[in-house]
């Protein structure tokens, strides 16, 4: 399968595109607190170096990197340079194309960079762009919007929302502490039914429900740390009851993974999640908020996206 998935040797760009290596560049110029615009000259600098011809699309509001990856050829190389709300919208709009997505991670959490064995520094992730393989990965699906490192529902949701009212000097794990903080005073359990794809059910009274592609959320939170982008299933996970209290003591564990095998943290793998709640409950998908809503229906879209990875 492995071989399957990795489709093709060093110098992709080349391999899809003859002797012409031509990029794509998806630029957030917002993302990593307004930084990523002075390194755009470092990366046009490194990419012609290395044979590669940079065209350049700087974004001005959400929903503009979506839009213009959606414009691009179906076989375009397209790169995200930003963050994860960057990189959310270039997948969305490459799922079950030809269209393959780079990611240079400019951003404060750069979570999906993690799960794809890449990792946060630069440097690291242009050798990627230049020479790696493309590697076919799931995406997943919740009420029709498509996403590519995890769905969250509850507490997660409002801690993400909060994290943009943070301040900016916290960087991306310290915002995502500081809403932790901020919203556990105004916390709530959930009740609702949980139905796995399979068709076995659980009747819940949770603070969150997650379904995971990615194995971290706000940067350093190891929620799913067994999860893979390969392997046709989210990692779902949801809790008991919890009070605060409880929830401070679950921090430390989740930083390193270590709350799997808690017994009031629950996991399954399934293909497939329904989630049914008593109220309209805030959801996010790669760190995006959606519109709050009492059901969510998630499946994972299996190998309908192409990345460039190691």
């Amino acid at each position: 399968m492995e071989a399957k998935r990795l489709l093709f040797g060093t110098g992709i760009l080349r391999c899809m595109l003859g002797e012409r290596r031509l990029a794509h560049l998806v630029l957030n110029p917002a993302a990593g607190g307004g930084r990523t615009s002075a390194r755009r000259e470092q990366i046009s600098a490194y990419l012609e170096g290395r044979g590669i011809e940079g065209i350049w699309h700087v974004t001005e509001e959400s929903g503009d990197a979506g839009r213009i990856v959606s414009s691009l050829a179906e076989e375009a190389v397209v790169v995200a340079v930003g963050g994860d709300g960057t990189v959310h919208e270039v997948a969305a709009a490459c799922v079950g194309t030809n269209r393959t997505m780079g990611v240079l991670p400019l951003g404060s959490g750069n979570d999906y960079v993690k799960a794809l064995g890449v990792g946060t520094k630069l440097g690291r992730a242009l050798e990627v762009v230049a020479e790696g393989r493309v590697r076919e990965v799931d995406a997943g699906e919740v009420n029709g919007v498509r996403f590519n490192n995890g769905l969250g529902i509850g507490f997660d949701a409002e801690v993400a929302e909060g994290v943009a009212e943070a301040p900016g000097y916290l960087g991306g794990f310290g915002g995502y502490l500081w809403s932790v903080g901020r919203l556990l005073w105004s916390m709530e359990c959930h009740e609702g039914r949980l139905k796995l794809g399979g068709g076995e059910e659980h009747e819940v009274e949770t603070i969150l429900v997650a379904a995971a592609l990615g194995t971290t959320y706000g940067a350093r939170f190891r929620l799913a740390p067994a999860s893979r982008l390969d392997d046709g299933m989210f990692d779902v996970v949801w809790s008991d009851a919890l009070s605060r209290m409880e929830v401070l003591r679950l921090i430390p564990e989740v930083l390193r993974g270590a709350h799997v095998g808690r017994q009031e943290i629950y996991f399954a793998r399934t293909a497939e999640v329904e989630v049914s709640l008593k109220k309209p409950t805030p959801a996010h998908v790669d760190g995006e908020m959606l519109p709050p809503t009492r059901d969510f229906h998630a499946r994972v879209l299996p190998g309908a996206l192409r990345v460039l990875a190691p």
